[in-house]
């Protein structure tokens, strides 16, 4: 009887979330709508039947930040804004986006919570989602990218990062940091909505690349003698601390960028692609420590200031 009466009260917290995690989020919002059977459409409150008769055209954007960085910067196609019609948390960024909306003529359609939950899956959406493109990804070794003599840029390489929420961290970080680019090789996952929100928008602002073959690259990058490697390795020679930029200058004359690899918190670089890079490089834990690795957020962000804050000095 009681559980009867806390679900009449509170009928938002049973919409068949038990769906969610059958659901891949990170594909678009429309391929993964069809995926639903007609008779599980007709099991649905009048709120979900609305959703399903939404036509997404590209990938479900959500959050505050994502889409008013991603409407500024316009580096996506905009096909379609949801607004939420009931809230009023956040209004004075609510309403400069929809304002950023009008100025680029993007369809506005008002509608409820509920809706909102169903095409951000539930996740923190703010009040708006946004039905726009994927972001147009090149491939670094098919670009040709113009170096300034004048200045040393630092780019960073994320090798098998499995976790978008990593992946946005990571990103966030870095657009902090001033990182020029950032590098995805194979096994990286996509950089999709749910990056971009926990990159609070920072995804929209970097420079992102797709590196199919990093050996390869790395081998490039070996005879053009204008780049240092270092690499985040678990068993390192050179403990982060003492890693200096100075050193770097001295040993490559003509340096011209600084390129820091990262790799997952379980399998680290590959030992092929370690004895690549000119500085293997470890962050020392405590000595009484059990943990015997850092997430890999958290060291990016440990290498990053360390590495651009002697480069600004």
């Amino acid at each position: 009887m009681s559980h009867r009466l806390f679900r009449s009260f509170f009928p938002r917290y049973f919409h068949n979330k038990t769906r969610l995690p059958e659901l891949d989020f990170t594909k678009p919002t429309s391929d993964r709508l069809k995926k639903l059977s007609l008779n599980e459409q007709s099991s649905y409150s009048n709120d979900n039947q609305s959703l399903l008769k939404v036509s997404l055209r590209g990938q479900c954007l959500f959050g505050l930040h994502p889409i008013e960085l991603a409407l500024k910067k316009q580096r996506r196609q905009f096909y379609q804004l949801f607004l939420s019609n009931t809230s009023n948390e956040n209004r004075p960024m609510i309403e400069n986006i929809r304002h950023l909306a009008e100025q680029l003529s993007i369809p506005i359609q008002y509608t409820n919570t509920n809706i909102l939950d169903r095409l951000s899956f539930d996740r923190p959406h703010q009040g708006v989602c946004l039905d726009c493109s994927s972001l147009s990804i090149q491939d670094i070794e098919q670009t040709d990218v113009k170096i300034d003599s004048k200045k040393i840029l630092l780019d960073l390489c994320l090798v098998k990062i499995h976790d978008p929420m990593n992946l946005g961290g990571i990103i966030r970080t870095a657009h902090f940091f001033g990182i020029d680019r950032i590098i995805l090789t194979r096994g990286t996952c996509q950089p999709s909505p749910v990056a971009s929100k926990a990159s609070s928008g920072a995804l929209e602002l970097m420079s992102i690349y797709t590196c199919n073959d990093l050996k390869t690259y790395l081998n490039v990058l070996h005879e053009e003698k204008t780049t240092a490697l270092v690499c985040a390795a678990h068993k390192g020679n050179i403990p982060l601390r003492i890693l200096r930029v100075d050193d770097m200058k001295n040993n490559c004359s003509n340096l011209q960028r600084i390129l820091v690899l990262i790799g997952n918190e379980h399998e680290g670089i590959p030992e092929e692609i370690s004895q690549l890079c000119h500085y293997n490089v470890s962050i020392q834990p405590n000595s009484e420590s059990e943990i015997s690795s850092l997430n890999a957020s958290v060291a990016s962000a440990l290498f990053l200031y360390h590495i651009s804050a002697q480069m600004n000095a």
